[in-house]
């Protein structure tokens, strides 16, 4: 009897013995994936070029939770970490899944405010906890700990993928394309904010710098990127000069996650020291 941790596939996390993973949908016209599994993360970004239009996202159904969380009976307890519901209707979707089951392990949905790295890392802190033997309560507030410690910065070569997901208005998006910016965002306690409006790639970048070194040595920090590696690799290639001895992650965005940023993104998970 222990205690499982469950996610979704904006973490980038795979299924494991640990973790299990819950894929979100892509869907190319009439083509719908799931996330990770029928559309890699290599796949997506060789097909966004070509689509003839924008792609679009969808959470899990609720049977698609109460398949897994049932799968894992045994359990003791299911801990389920999840991407902000301000974003994405994948917690709602692990709720009513929670309330099908007929039985089982208790299971706490926990919504995390974060994703992809942020959600990434508390998943795994969970999932630290429970392999010692922590209870249920105890793995859920290892992984809070972990995601309000997170930054989760990037910026955006184009609005028009935030906007046609719903997560930005039309009349941002307007001034945006009016001022040719490329916005520096901040996902803060769950919602996506404009940190500031730099006019250039170049800029954008080097302010992306900054505020990762802004809060002093980290704890970790990885780079994702939106089929825009050369600028990554650069990044990256700075930040293991300023922060010697530390590993420095690249990767490429999720299906979903590049679904909503698009192409040219550059974006970085920070985890602040425990103080």
């Amino acid at each position: 009897m222990s205690v499982h941790i469950v996610t979704d596939s904006t973490s980038g996390l795979s299924s494991g013995d640990d973790i299990s993973v819950i894929p979100l949908h892509v869907q190319f016209g009439d083509e719908v994936f799931e996330d990770g599994v029928t559309l890699t993360q290599a796949e997506f970004w060789r097909r966004l070029p070509t689509a003839a239009e924008l792609p679009t996202t969808s959470q899990p159904s609720a049977g698609a939770f109460r398949d897994v969380y049932a799968a894992h009976a045994d359990a003791e307890a299911i801990v389920s970490l999840h991407i902000s519901g301000d974003l994405s209707g994948t917690l709602e979707s692990a709720r009513q899944g929670a309330a099908l089951l007929d039985g089982g392990p208790e299971v706490h949905v926990v919504d995390t405010r974060s994703t992809s790295f942020g959600l990434a890392w508390a998943a795994q802190a969970a999932a630290t906890v429970a392999a010692a033997g922590g209870s249920a309560e105890d793995a859920a507030e290892a992984a809070r700990r972990v995601a309000a410690r997170t930054r989760i910065l990037l910026f955006v070569e184009t609005l028009d993928f935030l906007l046609r997901g719903g997560r930005i208005g039309r009349a941002r998006h307007l001034a945006g394309k009016v001022l040719r910016v490329r916005p520096l965002l901040e996902l803060r306690d769950g919602v996506i904010v404009d940190i500031e409006r730099p006019r250039t790639r170049r800029r954008a970048i080097e302010r992306l710098y900054e505020q990762i070194l802004a809060g002093g040595t980290p704890e970790r920090v990885a780079i994702l990127h939106g089929d825009a590696e050369s600028d990554a690799q650069a990044l990256a290639a700075r930040l293991r000069t300023a922060l010697p001895g530390l590993e420095i992650g690249i990767d490429l965005g999720s299906p979903v996650i590049g679904a909503h940023v698009g192409p040219g993104t550059v974006g970085v998970g920070v985890l602040a020291a425990e103080r």
